[in-house]
């Protein structure tokens, strides 16, 4: 049985050995320092600095500062050459957080914002480093052991680098397979699509709900007329569905569809704790019913006591 064997049946995971090297992007001239940085973390490790530059025309300059190979790209292929090449380390300015951290949530690896103190465990390779937080009063500390390891790093707290023009390096630039990006919008096409002839209840601003006080379908066709003319949803209590005038996903109530619209307008419903329970996060709440007994009416902001039929005729007529 060889080595690989060995540590597969030990449980290591094999592909860390495609992770290899530090990678630095470096914008321009102000994100030198993360050079210098590298520079010295690679110098402990015995790995080569891949620095990331979006003109060729930089690449002697980066070598001096302490690259061993520079890439030339334009910034928005950098994520997709980090990604291809499946870095062990890689350092972004601060400035480029966000591209630090699409990196790496695509690498599945951890990453430190505004990293100071750098250091790399010799033993398990780990990104140890620290974040400030309260202004920089106190700072967190953190481990990085996954195989890729990411930090953004602040310019402005790192030490110039040394220039060295006798340094010898290489200068590549990528294959254009690694830095072509797939386009943003893909056109499909024409889609057949209808829309949801209702809104959920639980998303509603308006809903008109009845009961069984408004005793017919020709009054419950009235709260439907209302419900239309204003732009809200039609619902019922337990007693409307009971009745056949609403379904389960139209039924107020805690065993069914609890709301918070904006206005609920309550006809003709009673109101028992079932309903009640369900309505209490409504911004405001009109009842209108024939019995001024009804429990309906402590859990409402205006309580209107009429005949829910003859109250919706004449609301409709002043709506019109």
């Amino acid at each position: 049985m060889d080595a690989t064997n060995l540590s597969a049946l030990m449980g290591e995971e094999l592909s860390a050995e495609s992770f290899a090297d530090m990678w630095v992007a470096v914008p321009g001239p102000a994100a030198a320092p993360l050079l210098g940085e590298a520079r010295r973390l690679a110098d402990l490790l015995g790995c080569y600095v891949h620095a990331i530059v979006p003109e060729a025309s930089l690449a002697q300059q980066a070598i001096a500062l302490g690259a061993d190979r520079v890439h030339a790209a334009p910034a928005e292929a950098w994520g997709d050459l980090l990604l291809s090449q499946r870095p062990e380390f890689a350092f972004f300015p601060l400035s480029h957080g966000p591209e630090a951290a699409q990196l790496a949530q695509r690498l599945r690896a951890g990453l430190i914002t505004d990293a100071r103190n750098l250091s790399i465990d010799d033993s398990s390779r780990a990104l140890l480093g620290s974040h400030p937080v309260y202004g920089g009063d106190y700072f967190l500390d953190f481990a990085v052991t996954s195989f890729a390891k990411i930090a953004t790093l602040d310019p402005l707290h790192l030490p110039e680098p040394s220039s060295d023009s006798a340094r010898s390096g290489q200068a590549a630039s990528p294959a254009p397979s690694a830095v072509r990006r797939p386009p943003p919008v893909t056109d499909l096409g024409a889609v057949d699509y209808t829309p949801q002839a209702w809104r959920p209840l639980t998303k509603a601003r308006l809903i008109v709900c009845v009961g069984r006080g408004l005793k017919d379908e020709a009054a419950v066709s009235l709260a439907r007329q209302l419900a239309e003319d204003i732009g809200a949803e039609f619902a019922g209590d337990q007693s409307a569905r009971d009745a056949g005038w609403v379904d389960e996903a139209h039924q107020v109530g805690v065993t069914a569809q609890e709301v918070a619209p904006d206005l609920y307008l309550a006809f003709g419903v009673r109101g028992d704790t079932v309903h009640n329970a369900a309505m209490t996060r409504a911004r405001r709440v009109i009842a209108v019913h024939s019995n001024p007994q009804a429990a309906i009416f402590p859990a409402a902001d205006l309580a209107v006591v009429a005949e829910p039929r003859a109250f919706l005729t004449a609301l409709l007529e002043q709506l019109r």
